[in-house]
């Protein structure tokens, strides 16, 4: 597919070579299409509106705390810690709430766990101060993405005005706790929700189309977003992304050049001032050296401002945010892995990139809310090499991909179409065999996916052979042990009343059940134990009752043949001998004794005889809410009004607003007060959180130089409608700050 933009794009010439590209990067990064069984990149949701004092900025969307409240930030690529904005950073008007992303209420989330008053994380190499009440929280990315024990810091000043959301992976820990994972090491250890540590990010272009947002990946990259190139830098030893950029040069496409040209393109930084430089996304600004700030304001008419610490345009209209469009400008940065490396690629910039506005309550900006905008081009001096930095105005422009597990990372150019705005094209970035880095819990070393399918494999096939060794040892033996024999055949041959030896003293034969048919049982051969029966000698029998002659006679007169079978000579002579008396009685009481008797008449149960009625039947089945009489039935879970009104009395709900009221109690006798007992101390005595690995060997910035003025305090939170019943009512200030 052709792709073609204003700057940077590719030409359907050079679609073969974007194609091979696209080859050395999956390579590279292990691209790969989502597989089934394997957790899938996570995409972030972002707002269509744009934020910030310094520009107009994308932000993503993310829930925090418990119940879930929805905040706007902006990705850095330096902190791994969440920052939002309190109810303190508003006056209370929903204006100032909205421009800032939303408000975190930390007293409203019943799952906020308090750490107290610290200083932010920030550069102290771009003279970057502040401070944030910090805590753990739930971090919600999406409906299935939520995240515990996140390190969430609640700002109220304005130096920085929309909360961010960290995108490193060094553990971090306060005073006396363990190490805390960031959201992307959350994400894998704790729910295996994305394939490694990896993201793509793209900072989105207010100017491009009608706003293209931003694009935000975790564990993959969206492809449709970027022109691959093959290139692949390091990261550093704090994991931070650097490049060395070794040349920055102008160039215009207008029919006249401006009148202080001597060359197009024009060079604002050349191989001699090749130096590295860290990527940072959460300051809008590029940080240069002196002489390519000079550059740059030479090319383009720019004045530096000392209050503010950057470049305005002259008040005498000599130069413009119009007149440079109209000079059609593009910024070409030349960048490689180390200075002054061969193996280099070109990004290209327009001027529309650089062209941002400055609004109230910007640090030292003499406006007001009613002020008009500054025209400014985000450019600031660095004192060092430490502070040389590429920024958010940058990332407009570019697309990021890092993969921490691999340690590398790559810049491509940015694609602004609307196929890849609307269409996303997802590519996971899977974990590398024999990563180092902690898999997801319980799945021990972190092996590869590879190495798991082999294992498994293998303990399949160990299984089938234990199971056919099982099966050749127990099963086939005893097939063989109940073949045929002379035994068997003569135990088959027997039938259901099988006879055993006779007795020698015995004139009996004694009838026994066959025992199994696979291991026929003997009766013992022990006299003393075979005995079940009397002796066999003295025939015996139990006295009769008397018999009818009547009963021998035929219809016609004649004996019947049944008599002549009692008369037997077998059977004992007293059956003929019978008195006729007595068979004349025994005849009476045997008619006596076939009379009926009456049967037995169940009581009824509402109108039915029980032995009607089914215990599962619609009027009895009370466990399932079936009954339809007032009776309270014999199921312990019957649903009778009376037992549900007593149970609900005797016992709150886990989730009624009694319980989660004494949540809230809870956690606050067990933290007490949300004061710090630091907010009182000198600023140099707060703490820091400290990070889980060595100290950076370079100073990550994740915020801006600039000193905080205009909203820098508010005195009471804002005013919020009436609370729902679970809220408790709180008597004070809920921070030291508020006071």
């Amino acid at each position: 597919m052709t792709r073609s933009t204003q700057h940077g794009g590719i030409m359907p010439a050079s679609h073969s070579l974007a194609s091979n590209r696209l080859i050395a990067l999956v390579v590279l990064f292990s691209l790969s299409s989502i597989g089934a069984g394997e957790p899938a990149p996570i995409v972030a949701t972002t707002s269509t509106d744009f934020f910030g004092y310094d520009g107009l900025w994308s932000a993503i969307s993310i829930r925090v705390g418990s119940p879930e409240q929805y905040v706007y930030v902006l990705p850095s690529t330096l902190s791994q810690e969440t920052w939002v904005v309190g109810l303190a950073g508003c006056d209370g008007t929903t204006i100032c709430e909205n421009k800032r992303g939303g408000l975190f209420a930390a007293n409203e989330s019943v799952s906020f766990i308090p750490e107290g008053l610290y200083e932010l994380n920030f550069n102290p190499q771009l003279g970057n101060t502040g401070l944030g009440y910090y805590g753990l929280d739930v971090v919600c990315l999406d409906d299935t993405a939520s995240v515990p024990d996140q390190i969430v810091a609640v700002v109220n000043s304005t130096a920085y005005w929309v909360g961010s959301l960290g995108l490193g992976v060094q553990n971090t820990r306060f005073s006396g706790s363990e190490n805390i994972s960031p959201l992307l090491s959350s994400l894998i250890e704790k729910r295996n929700d994305i394939p490694s540590r990896s993201y793509g990010y793209t900072a989105g272009a207010s100017y491009r189309l009608k706003g293209v947002p931003a694009s935000l990946t975790l564990g993959g990259v969206d492809a449709n977003r970027f022109v691959p190139n093959g290139m692949s830098f390091s990261l550093s030893q704090d994991y931070a992304p650097i490049v060395a950029v070794n040349s920055i040069s102008l160039s215009s496409s207008a029919e006249s050049l401006p009148s202080n040209w001597n060359s197009n393109p024009q060079t604002l930084l050349d191989s001699s001032q090749a130096d590295l430089f860290t990527i940072d996304s959460s300051t809008p600004f590029l940080w240069l050296p002196e002489a390519a700030c000079d550059a740059f304001a030479s090319a383009l008419n720019l004045t530096y401002d000392e209050t503010l610490q950057t470049y305005l345009f002259p008040s005498d209209r000599s130069s413009s945010p119009e007149t440079l469009s109209a000079w059609n400008l593009t910024f070409k940065f030349t960048l490689s892995n180390l200075p002054g490396s061969s193996s280099q690629i070109e990004l290209s910039l327009p001027y529309d990139a650089f062209n941002l506005q400055l609004t109230y309550p910007f640090p030292n900006l003499a406006a007001n809310f009613t002020s008009a905008p500054t025209n400014y081009f985000p450019l600031r001096k660095a004192a060092n090499s430490t502070q040389y930095t590429i920024g958010r105005a940058f990332l407009q422009e570019a697309y990021l991909i890092v993969d921490y597990e691999r340690s590398n990372f790559s810049v491509s150019q940015a694609v602004f179409t609307m196929d890849a705005v609307s269409n996303v094209n997802l590519l996971s970035i899977s974990r590398p065999a024999g990563s180092t880095w902690p898999g997801p819990e319980g799945s021990g070393s972190g092996l590869s996916t590879g190495a798991k399918i082999g294992i498994g494999v293998a303990a399949g096939l160990g299984a089938l052979v234990t199971l056919a060794l099982i099966w050749f040892f127990c099963v086939r033996k005893k097939r063989s042990s109940a073949s045929p024999g002379p035994e068997k055949e003569k135990a088959k041959r027997r039938t259901l009343l099988g006879r055993s030896e006779r007795n020698p003293d015995s004139q009996t034969t004694v009838s026994e059940l066959l025992g199994d048919k696979r291991q026929p049982t003997e009766v013992p051969a022990d006299s003393s134990a075979s005995r079940f029966e009397l002796s066999g000698h003295t025939p015996i029998e139990m006295p009769a009752g008397p018999v009818s002659p009547s009963f021998f006679q035929g219809s016609d007169g004649t004996p019947r043949a049944s008599a002549l079978m009692r008369n037997d000579p077998r059977r004992p002579a007293e059956l003929e001998q019978q008195n006729a008396a007595d068979k004349a009685a025994e005849a009476a009481a045997s008619e006596r004794s076939g009379s009926p008797v009456p049967p037995y008449s169940p009581a009824e149960i509402n109108h039915r005889f029980s032995n009607s009625v089914s215990p599962y039947s619609v009027r009895n089945s009370r466990a399932f809410g079936t009954v339809s009489s007032d009776e309270q039935g014999i199921s312990p879970v019957g649903h009778s009004r009376q037992s549900s009104n007593s149970n609900s009395r005797s016992m709150p709900s886990p989730v009624s607003p009694e319980m989660a009221s004494r949540s809230r109690n809870h956690l606050s006798s067990g933290e007490g007060s949300l004061t710090s007992p630091v907010a009182s101390a000198s600023h140099n005595s707060l703490l820091v959180p400290q990070l889980g690995a060595r100290p950076p060997s370079r100073s990550p910035s994740t915020g801006s130089r600039f000193v905080e003025e205009g909203l820098s305090t508010v005195a009471e939170e804002r005013a919020t409608s009436p609370p729902p019943p679970a809220r408790l009512k709180t008597n004070g200030p809920r921070f030291s700050w508020e006071q």
